[in-house]
């Protein structure tokens, strides 16, 4: 089942900024996410890794305080402003929520390197370009993958999976809602590719970047609806997608080679499972909303949710 409204901690309606928050919780999240991360990141896109225009140069570190003081903070800040406290440790209890089925964890550690390397092979070229380093890949995987979790997956997970997917879910569905939460998601990183992170991609890169990530999306709520809203299972799912990328760049191909072609890679592999998933689940991808009880239709008849 997946998380939703009915799950959740309720508070007073309030006034001023709060009420704001309250009335417009999704619109809310992503612009104060979008504000707050585009800001964290001027220093880096207006450094020596970026457009040059400063004197710095800051490497990947750069990256980093634009994540956590994003889709993280945002994510607590706006369970605090709608929920409460009560809405803050439920967000937190998600973050250890470990006690799912095996086969979840499966699908992250084994299953997203499947899919990422089905995509690869897809491509015609990538036989000859294919060079594997035995047993570096496995040492890289080991290695990046606790640091991804710390970063990209704890920075991230908590605001896109923990915050606004929910609600989402409740107004659009969960295939749509993986739509709009996926193309987002995507747009959040656009100022990156004005930097050394993406530079090379192009306009052509950033469309297959975008279409791409909906059948990552999709995957990922899929999996967020069989594990209760698991934000431990998110950010290690998360996590695993991007260590396989660069250990895909490192020592699978060649780094010239993954940046020529991974973008049309990951969109193969992850949009192909991403199609099958929203035709044999029908679309709902393992949702189930709770039956609400009359005292339930009245509060959310009195609330406005977008």
């Amino acid at each position: 089942m997946s998380i939703s409204s009915f799950d959740r901690p309720t508070i007073p309606a309030a006034g001023g900024i709060r009420g704001l928050l309250q009335r417009h919780p999704l619109l809310s999240y992503f612009v104060i996410a979008f504000g707050f991360t585009w800001i964290a990141w001027l220093p880096y896109v207006l450094g020596k890794d970026g457009l040059g225009l400063l004197p710095w140069q800051l490497g990947q570190v750069g990256l980093v305080p634009g994540a956590y003081l994003g889709p993280l903070l945002t994510g607590f800040l706006m369970a605090g402003a709608t929920e409460g406290k009560a809405g803050v440790r439920h967000l937190l209890r998600r973050l250890i929520q470990w006690r799912e089925g095996w086969q979840w964890y499966l699908v992250a550690l084994v299953g997203i390197p499947v899919i990422s390397m089905l995509g690869f092979l897809a491509i015609p070229d990538a036989l000859a370009a294919f060079h594997p380093v035995f047993p570096q890949v496995i040492l890289f995987l080991l290695l990046l993958l606790p640091i991804e979790m710390l970063t990209s997956g704890l920075a991230e997970e908590p605001g896109w999976r923990g915050f606004a997917l929910p609600r989402l879910q409740e107004r659009y569905g969960p295939l749509l809602a993986s739509i709009i939460l996926g193309i987002l998601w995507q747009c959040w990183h656009l100022p990156l590719y004005l930097t050394d992170w993406g530079r090379d991609a192009g306009w052509l890169g950033i469309g297959l970047d975008i279409i791409g990530n909906l059948g990552l999306t999709i995957l990922m709520t899929w999996v967020f609806n069989h594990t209760r809203g698991s934000l431990l299972i998110m950010i290690l799912l998360h996590a695993m997608l991007d260590a396989f990328g660069s250990t895909a760049a490192i020592s699978l191909f060649s780094f010239e080679w993954v940046q020529q072609h991974g973008h049309m890679a990951l969109l193969i592999g992850f949009d192909t499972v991403g199609l099958i998933l929203a035709i044999v689940t029908r679309g709902r991808l393992g949702y189930k909303p709770a039956s609400p009880t009359p005292t339930d239709i009245t509060t959310v008849l009195n609330r406005d949710r977008y």
